[in-house]
């Protein structure tokens, strides 16, 4: 019976540190991950910027084919009015020839101002979208390259998460489904440390004193004992200066 129970104690502490092996290559892998996740929204986040950028671009540049098309009919307008003006003899209707003139050559002076700052638009525009293809480029190449090495990490390390999972089922398969479960549940309660040793009657999972007698117990008889304070599983470890038939006294 006690070979048993101290068989069942052992293979706790060999499954925390198989456990604790599989906690850091998935949380690794989680990172990896996430990692790679990160890449793919800041390439998305940029080529979504560039979308903006051309259609910020595309409009303006309509904008200005609207505009120059304006001024050219307005330009047309005032050329027509003037060669009416050469051929009328009425004066009020001269008068009215010369104030659509001036009408036509203020708006096309407006039209002309607008067409000059769609201009500048573009040009500020074009050095935008520059920058921002240069910036898209250099980050799908880091994104190809770090994306590559990662995978090939998340590739080997769920290799070794395979392996190490055959071997926690075999490691695992000694134990009662009451005690496994207990322990899973302490393991991940308590950030991956479900198994203590107790050291000069002191659990090293809380460094709390445990009772005299559950101490005793432990190393007379290594059973499976929880910590009374944050019910860890607890086991004893002889020391090395301990006789071999200590009662722990």
């Amino acid at each position: 019976m006690e070979a048993k129970v101290e068989n069942e104690i052992d293979r706790l502490a060999a499954l925390q540190v198989i456990d604790r092996q599989l906690k850091e290559k998935r949380e690794r892998l989680a990172l990896l991950t996430s990692e790679i996740d990160d890449f793919a929204t800041r390439l998305s986040q940029q080529s979504e910027e560039l979308a903006h950028l051309n259609a910020e671009r595309n409009a303006l540049e309509a904008q200005r084919v609207d505009l120059e098309a304006r001024s050219e009919v307005e330009g047309g307008r005032i050329r027509d009015n003037r060669m009416r003006m050469n051929r009328v003899r009425n004066e009020k209707e001269l008068l009215a020839l010369r104030r659509e003139v001036d009408l036509a050559k203020e708006a096309n002076k407006q039209l002309e101002e607008q067409i000059i700052a769609a201009m500048e638009g573009l040009e500020t525009l074009d050095q935008r979208r520059t920058a921002a293809e240069q910036a898209f480029a250099a980050l799908q190449a880091d994104s190809a390259q770090a994306t590559a090495s990662r995978k090939e990490e998340i590739e080997a390390l769920g290799a070794e998460v395979d392996a190490i999972l055959a071997h926690r089922d075999e490691t695992a398969r000694g134990l009662s489904g009451s005690l496994r479960a207990k322990y899973e549940q302490i393991f991940a309660r308590r950030g991956g440390t479900a198994v203590v040793e107790v050291r000069n009657g002191t659990c090293q999972g809380c460094h709390m004193h445990v009772p005299p007698q559950l101490f005793n117990e432990l190393k007379k008889f290594r059973d499976i004992r929880s910590c009374p304070n944050c019910h860890r599983i607890l086991y004893y470890r002889p020391e090395p200066t301990d006789a071999p038939t200590s009662d722990g006294g």
